[in-house]
């Protein structure tokens, strides 16, 4: 009895440690996010394969392999499946979208606009930049700031339509929503109110973007000034609101520049589009030119509750200029022991009756 005990507990070690050695494992290579709207998960990387679902931007997958073009993932769901890896971001990449989100959360609306075509958003200015997301066309966006980079033509946005010779482009930061189908969830949670449809599930999104590949909803009154002055519309915004017969009238603040992309200031000019409610017309109160400004243009209130604007100049000190719109005059304002300097160019422009 005894040596058949000496022989069996030895076995029943064996067996066991072989059992735990050979026990299916819950091995990863990492974690990863999906970068897309939509990122499918094949059974396989044959041609001969199935769709076992989809997953949706911001979704954490954890990685199990790699083969060629393809990552071996298992969904949040516990499904295990193949995406394409063009499709996934990198935890660095992923923290790095998170920081940028948190940095331009506040910061303050400069224009808002929409895609022209298929748009690459991008951590930073420039084509060769890593890829974040990508907007479909006519998706709204809410510039914030603004960027150059040099124009370098990359493996996955071609633009046969562009001069060649250009060697430097301008880019817009912006902040948009990566828009999931109704009934999705998502590991970061949208904190914003802005959908493209009735119950969609949104999630906050922010990066850079080729500038001239968003088309800014500009006023009536705002495209027609700018398009007259041919000038190039950079940011706008709505200073107030004036009574008329046929209802307020809202009066206009536009920052624009001249001349080719890629150029160090922001804006170099200012406008302001006041309500001539005498002949029904909009008119240009207020002309700035060779400025060297820098966004963002904050609004706020004066004394009497008129009208302020105020921003920092890129040369010279970097002064911050403030300046208030009383009735239909703009005038700069200065602070306590500032200089008066050279005075401000200002021009009443009265455009054609229509």
């Amino acid at each position: 009895m005894k040596r058949k005990l000496l022989i069996a507990v030895p076995l029943l070690c064996l067996v066991a440690f072989a059992a735990w050695m050979f026990r299916p494992r819950r091995e990863t290579q990492g974690e990863a996010f999906v970068s897309e709207k939509v990122a499918p998960v094949l059974s396989g990387i044959s041609e001969v394969r199935q769709q076992l679902g989809e997953l949706h931007y911001g979704e954490r997958v954890e990685v199990l392999s790699k083969r060629n073009e393809y990552t071996k993932v298992r969904t949040p769901a516990g499904a295990v499946g193949w995406v394409d890896a063009h499709q996934l971001m990198e935890p660095a990449l992923w923290q790095r979208s998170i920081n940028l989100l948190e940095r331009v959360r506040n910061m303050p609306v400069q224009a808002r606009g929409r895609t022209k075509v298929s748009t690459n958003l991008r951590v930073l200015p420039g084509r060769t930049e890593p890829r974040l997301y990508q907007f479909a066309r006519n998706v709204p966006l809410e510039i914030v700031g603004r960027g150059i980079a040099d124009w370098v033509q990359s493996t996955d946005e071609r633009d046969s339509g562009e001069p060649q010779e250009a060697k430097k482009e301008d880019w817009f930061l912006v902040r948009g929503i990566a828009t999931r189908p109704p009934g999705e969830t998502s590991s970061r949670p949208a904190e914003t109110s802005t959908t493209t449809e009735p119950g969609d599930q949104t999630v906050p999104i922010a990066g850079w973007v080729i500038a001239r590949f968003i088309e800014l909803d500009l006023p009536d009154p705002v495209r027609e000034g700018a398009s007259s002055a041919n000038i190039r519309p950079v940011a706008w915004f709505e200073l107030n609101r004036v009574p008329d017969p046929s209802g307020d009238k809202p009066q206009y603040l536009l920052a624009a520049t001249r001349g080719p992309e890629g150029q160090p200031c922001d804006f170099t000019a200012l406008r302001v589009y006041t309500w001539y409610a005498k002949r029904s017309r909009y008119e240009t109160a207020f002309i700035e030119n060779r400025l060297c400004g820098q966004l963002p243009i904050r609004l706020s209130k004066g004394p009497k509750d008129e009208p302020e604007f105020r921003f920092h100049v890129m040369d010279g000190d970097k002064q911050e200029r403030v300046y208030r719109l009383m009735q239909t005059v703009v005038r700069r304002i200065r602070e306590p022991g500032e200089s008066s300097g050279k005075r401000v160019a200002r021009k009443r422009v009265k455009p054609k009756t229509k």
